[in-house]
């Protein structure tokens, strides 16, 4: 079986997200979404606290939305 890896940089739409939903043509292949927090060079960069605050409350959404269990299922 064949794994996509969909890396979600800055953008963490998953419902209009060509990368995505190019991955997901395969019906075959696991698709995993990443993205990684880097809470440490947000500091750095000055990221408003709400605009992190948006990330983290995107991110715990789309962790409920996988059953808690750290895989998004966009496809479909």
């Amino acid at each position: 079986m064949a794994t996509h890896l969909v890396w979600l940089r800055t953008d963490l739409r998953i419902h209009d997200n060509l990368a995505l939903a190019a991955a997901c043509r395969d019906p075959q292949a696991q698709v995993l979404a990443l993205y990684i927090a880097t809470p440490g060079q947000w500091r750095e960069h000055h990221l408003a606290p709400r605009q992190a605050a948006f990330i983290a409350s995107h991110l715990r959404s789309l962790h409920a939305g996988a059953g808690g269990g750290g895989a998004v299922t966009a496809c479909g």
